[in-house]
């Protein structure tokens, strides 16, 4: 069972990193996303593993989970964010939202 997405009420603008280019990193076209987001601090683990501060955590639907890819650029009401992590989390054997750490 996956989240609605009726249920996820804030938007976020991703720019997905596409990887390094001739003048540093390339990212995808900007696209606005419906997610839940809380903007609190705390301590988290990056995609190396590493120990962070994260600046808040972001719910979205798993059908958008190949936009949030580790470095992607995040738009959240008008702050540059970026992505630390993104960690699926799973009801019954099944994909139910992506947990997205940001920076």
């Amino acid at each position: 069972m996956k989240i609605r997405r009726s249920m996820l009420k804030d938007t976020v603008t991703v720019e997905t990193w596409t990887g390094e280019g001739a003048y540093g990193a390339a990212y995808a076209d900007p696209v606005t996303i419906r997610w839940n987001y809380d903007g609190t601090r705390r301590l988290a683990r990056n995609a190396n593993g590493e120990e962070v501060v994260s600046e808040g955590t972001g719910q979205a639907h798993p059908d958008d989970a190949a936009q949030f890819m580790p470095e992607s650029r995040l738009t959240i009401d008008g702050r540059t964010s970026t992505v630390l992590a993104a960690n699926p989390q799973t009801f019954r054997g099944q994909m139910h939202h992506l947990k997205v750490v940001c920076s």
